[in-house]
């Protein structure tokens, strides 16, 4: 939904919401505001973020557990943060790891470099300075593009894909590159863009609750930041939301869950379907009464999810060609 209460369908726009649609809109948003920036009936923090060095771009991170090694992609706007709420759950049985992106959270913040594809191999890059060889990769919207680059460009080390509404176009391969390239994607730009505005700053890349940082870190407000404000409009300048060619997705035949809410109306319902069809190893799961940020709105679900999704990979004959 954008600002304006219009809705963005898989092939553009296609209405608006009522008034009580919108309202429980916002209200959704309200409450996942509250989640990310309000509680604080957890004990003190066990966790510390640490920085890593990904091919010269300093990047902050998380790390907790033991077991398969899990990496947590946030969306547009957002920081690892953002997944507080699935994370604790899924490092009670794997090795979660998670980033802020570059240009985003307590990350470097270069003026250029935000294409999907140099994203990409940030990601892989991060994988080397963990020294992480495989890896399950759990991305939302952008993140979830995100992610999707990163297993086409090196499907040998991405052992499974959980795709949280990813921002990523799936015209119809018959129709393809024409449908992709057909206004969908400026739209699904301008969706994102509008909901960074409507929902303000209420992911804060900051919870003092959860994670443990430093004094410096913590006075980080990127309100007053030109560097984020920059780094937002490239993003939405440079990233390919139509990355995902048939080549690519025919090459990507690890397993892969996608989670959507089932009112997402910033990258909508339907455009799951189409990407469960897309994908020849691809389920999907929707969240009911969730809309764009199911992990924030609905983390036990979401966090269950991610959980039964891990241990089918280790169900006999579950598995992967390259």
């Amino acid at each position: 939904m954008l600002a304006d209460g219009t809705v963005l369908g898989p092939d553009g726009y296609v209405g608006t919401l009522s008034a009580a649609d919108r309202s429980s809109l916002e209200a959704a948003v309200a409450a996942a505001a509250l989640f990310t920036t309000s509680d604080r009936s957890r004990p003190a923090p066990r966790l510390r973020a640490f920085r890593i060095d990904a091919g010269g771009l300093a990047l902050r991170a998380v790390r907790s557990g033991h077991g398969p090694h899990v990496l947590f992609l946030h969306g547009y706007g957002e920081s690892l943060v953002a997944w507080r709420g699935v994370f604790d759950a899924v490092a009670r049985h794997a090795d979660a790891i998670a980033i802020d992106l570059p240009g985003f959270g307590l990350s470097a913040k270069p003026p250029s470099g935000y294409a999907t594809d140099s994203l990409a191999t940030v990601v892989l890059r991060t994988l080397d300075a963990l020294g992480v060889a495989e890896v399950v990769v759990v991305g939302h919207s952008l993140g979830g593009a995100v992610a999707v680059a990163a297993a086409a460009a090196a499907p040998q080390r991405v052992r499974g894909l959980v795709l949280v509404a990813p921002a990523v176009i799936a015209a119809p391969w018959s129709q393809w590159p024409r449908q992709a390239d057909s206004g969908t994607v400026g739209r699904l730009r301008d969706a994102i863009a509008r909901y960074e505005t409507m929902r303000s700053r209420f992911t804060a890349p900051h919870d003092p609750a959860w994670l443990s940082e430093d004094d410096t870190a913590l006075a980080y407000d990127a309100a007053t930041d030109p560097a984020y404000r920059a780094a937002l409009e490239a993003v939405l300048r440079e990233f390919d939301f139509a990355s995902l060619t048939p080549a690519r997705a025919a090459a990507l035949r690890m397993p892969i869950l996608l989670i959507w809410g089932r009112y997402d109306q910033v990258v909508p319902f339907g455009l799951g379907s189409r990407l469960r069809q897309a994908l020849p190893a691809a389920r999907l799961q929707a969240i009911e009464r969730s809309w764009h940020r199911p992990h924030v709105e609905r983390p036990d679900a979401v966090a269950d999810t991610i959980l039964a999704f891990l241990r089918g990979l280790d169900a006999p004959g579950v598995g992967r060609t390259h």
